[in-house]
């Protein structure tokens, strides 16, 4: 916290502008992984497709790439679980 105002006002901002570049990620990660399993349900109804095998490849290499960008996305238990969960033992 410091003494002046303006000063919070400007660590406030870049924590939103942090905040809505982690939600646009997870908005996409979403939808990257909807389309992933749709796309896998439709290949098993026409497993001869070459257009929805080339979308999966796609499709998970850019899971793959905001995986790495947030891992957290790729956690088996979430973060908020080890931090408001309930102790373990």
């Amino acid at each position: 916290m410091s003494m002046w105002m303006y000063d919070d006002i400007l660590e406030e901002q870049g924590f939103h502008n942090l905040r809505q570049e982690v939600k646009n990620l997870e908005k996409e990660y979403l939808d990257i992984r909807v389309q992933l399993r749709d796309t896998e349900t439709n290949l098993g109804l026409d497993p001869n497709n070459e257009y929805l095998k080339a979308k999966i490849t796609y499709l998970k290499k850019r899971q793959k790439n905001i995986e790495e960008k947030g891992p957290r996305f790729a956690a088996d238990y979430p973060l908020e679980m080890s931090l408001f969960g309930a102790p373990h033992g």
